[in-house]
């Protein structure tokens, strides 16, 4: 039987409210995430543990905390410090949490310093009833995952190794199983300069590239139960940025598609070739994947991992849990995809996300911490 005393403790409110809050209070753009880490550090510090700061890039550390507790399994608790930039319109400073009700706001709160909060009192949690438990845990506080998830590569690149991920993103009311992948299409058309007033002398890349991306409904997308491939221009430049009356020569298009599993950049990239051959262009297409790649993920729903888990959250919240496929990418591509990790992505409820005045349901982080200790003290043995 699990301590339910302990566990009330371990997620106490206003401790998840007040660290939640301090780490809301650093801003934390991507690029800017040097001084939320060091706070992370030192609090793990401050509660017995002993951190790492793991470079990355600048002054932008990933935070690593293993607790070994003997033999046996590796659980690896992961989430993200960083933030996307400030919408317009907050109405309260975006960097000063606010508290109403059981809603907290904070630009971070919900997206998802709530999560990595809920991770370090889960990982102090653990490190001090080694009794219950034995293997070890791992906790991973990582930059950049709303740009080009430097941190978690960085993590992946040393070879990090586990049983079993938990991501805390917000996923409270359905737990994530998988979830699209990314591939970022560059594009390069070259045709041929002419006068602009004896176009036929030329091959008008910009012309080129307009009938390829004309026909971009016609490319077929992957087929999933779960998720939906989609994609979309994101840009078209051609053309002196100086008023010339030259035909353009050049022109570059940015696709971004979202792919769902049995897709790869490869197949991505062989459709895109066939569709430029279906012109008869005059001109000439390249076709390169920009970074960041995300492949796509799925933990089936027989594996052992995502039945402990399904225990652990029915004896928190008393249902089955209905779980979910993101429509969007995070770090547990790389960490289930990459890494080869069972993983489930898991975390408080918030609102707003990328949005003014986003909030994270204040009793969802003490939820959190719950259902993952349960699930911990299942999977530890």
């Amino acid at each position: 039987m699990v301590d339910e005393q302990w566990l009330r403790a371990a997620s106490d409110t206003e401790e998840a409210v007040t660290l939640t809050s301090q780490l809301v209070a650093i801003r934390s753009y991507p690029g800017e995430e040097g001084a939320v880490q060091r706070a992370v550090a030192e609090w793990l510090r401050e509660n017995g543990l002993e951190p790492e700061l793991m470079p990355t890039e600048g002054d932008r550390p990933n935070v690593v905390a293993r607790v070994e507790n003997g033999e046996g399994p590796t659980l690896l608790l992961n989430g993200h410090v960083d933030t996307v930039l400030a919408a317009a319109g907050w109405s309260s400073d975006p960097w000063r949490a606010r508290r109403e009700g059981d809603r907290l706001y904070g630009l971070g709160a919900g997206d998802m310093k709530a999560g990595v909060a809920a991770a370090m009192l889960i990982t102090r949690a653990l490190a001090q009833r080694r009794d219950l438990w034995r293997g070890t845990v791992i906790f991973t506080s990582v930059v950049d995952e709303e740009a080009y998830s430097i941190g978690a590569r960085a993590l992946i690149d040393a070879g990090i190794r586990a049983d079993a991920c938990i991501v805390t993103e917000p996923s409270w009311d359905h737990p994530t199983l998988g979830g699209v992948g990314k591939v970022l299409v560059r594009g390069d058309v070259i045709g041929r300069a002419s006068h602009g007033s004896l176009p036929e002398e030329g091959i008008n890349a910009a012309v080129e590239a307009a009938r390829l991306i004309a026909r971009l409904d016609e490319m077929p997308l992957g087929q999933h139960p779960k998720m939906k491939s989609s994609q979309s221009v994101l840009s078209l430049h051609s053309g002196s940025e100086q008023y010339v009356i030259t035909v353009p020569e050049r022109a570059r298009f940015t696709i971004n598609r979202h792919i769902v599993p049995g897709e790869t950049n490869e197949s991505v990239l062989a459709e895109m070739r066939a569709l430029a051959d279906s012109l008869n262009s005059p001109a000439t297409f390249e076709f390169a994947i920009d970074p960041p790649y995300y492949p796509p993920w799925e933990q089936p729903v027989d594996h052992p991992l995502v039945e402990r888990f399904s225990r652990a959250y029915a004896a928190e919240l008393g249902k089955e849990p209905e779980f979910g496929y993101f429509p969007g990418v995070s770090d547990a591509n790389y960490f289930s995809a990459d890494a080869g990790i069972p993983t489930i992505q898991f975390g408080p409820r918030a609102v707003g996300l990328h949005q003014r005045d986003e909030w994270v349901d204040i009793p969802t982080i003490g939820g959190t911490i719950r259902v993952i200790l349960r699930l911990a003290l299942d999977l530890l043995q």
